[in-house]
């Protein structure tokens, strides 16, 4: 008998016959986000954090440390320039662009929901009450998890983190 110790960034799948699905190792694989490992999200904000990430995003430009820095200046009362003219316009300028953020990161939140409620099917796990489940399940490609054996119909999209065990028609498969 041997024992396998793995690295912190090394995982490993086997194959039991008996229960006719992957384990994996380490076993807290499938218990990242929330029980949803394989859920894509390619968002930047949540409605809590996007103006202040936004905000943070555009002071790493010079130009925007440049205006503020003349946006300083212009409050003191000895500026030969109104600070209206100067302030009004930088503001418009940062939210105009907080809201340009905004709006591409929902069009990702809508193709990442496009994206994760994809269907595909899985081989059913375990056992009910006694008697071996038999066939395949409808899932979403978010609630597929580390070990799942699934099948992939012909010329069906699939998620690129799949390992093709059996490819139809054969010995060959042709991935695009």
């Amino acid at each position: 008998r041997w024992s396998m110790v793995l690295r912190d960034d090394e995982r490993m799948l086997s194959f039991d016959e008996a229960r006719r699905h992957g384990v994996i190792t380490p076993m807290s694989l499938n218990d990242r986000c929330g029980g949803r490992p394989n859920k894509v999200r390619t968002t930047k904000f949540t409605p809590l954090t996007w103006l202040p990430k936004s905000l943070i995003n555009q002071f790493k430009r010079v130009a925007n440390i440049y205006f503020l820095f003349i946006a300083c200046l212009v409050v003191w009362p000895w500026s030969p320039k109104n600070w209206k003219s100067k302030i009004f316009p930088f503001v418009a300028v940062l939210l105009w662009t907080a809201l340009k953020d905004l709006f591409e990161d929902m069009r990702r939140k809508r193709d990442d929901d496009a994206e994760n409620s994809q269907r595909c099917w899985r081989l059913k796990r375990g056992e009910a009450d006694g008697e071996d489940l038999e066939g395949f399940e409808e899932i979403t490609w978010a609630e597929v998890l580390c070990g799942d054996m699934l099948l992939i119909p012909e010329d069906a999209a699939f998620a690129a983190d799949l390992i093709l065990i059996h490819p139809a028609g054969g010995t060959e498969a042709f991935i695009s």
